[in-house]
């Protein structure tokens, strides 16, 4: 097990590479055999399908990079039970293809083996993503709301 304090300043600089867009430096701290996934419905498509291989898992996560720019989130909690660190994150996203600016909170859940991440799931609003991204009509998104 890894100690919280490691486990924290590896937080920090994942997130860190993640604001600047560094793929590569994200990448030195992820496991070749990690799995990504954003929960939510299949109906999504792949925003909310695991990704478990080193080269798509590397694709997916340029993708959401060159999306969404979260720099303006910042981390408000953290819990760290053994290998794992649940992240709450609260700020500003930018969708970037459109330019469109949202607040929003969502928790990050990190499970680390030897150092690196073995797995990360989001917990985020795939609604109001959905409506971002143009993946949801904002009429069938208001119906949903009502």
């Amino acid at each position: 097990m890894t100690d919280r304090t490691t486990l924290e300043s590896t937080i920090q600089e994942i997130y860190r590479a993640r604001d600047a867009d560094d793929i590569d430096a994200l990448m030195n701290w992820i496991d070749p055999a990690c799995s990504f996934r954003i929960v939510g419905t299949d109906r999504l498509g792949p925003m909310t399908q695991r990704v478990d291989d080193p080269v798509s898992l590397r694709a997916t996560l340029m993708a959401l990079m060159e999306s969404w720019d979260l720099s303006g989130v910042g981390n408000t909690g953290l819990c760290i039970e053994g290998d794992t660190v649940y992240v709450h994150r609260v700020g500003t996203v930018l969708f970037i293809p459109t330019d469109t600016r949202f607040d929003t909170e969502f928790v990050d859940k990190f499970t680390f083996r030897d150092g690196r991440v073995v797995e990360l799931t989001e917990f985020v609003d795939t609604l109001l993503v959905a409506e971002t991204a143009g993946l949801v009509a904002p009429a069938v998104a208001e119906n949903i709301h009502a």
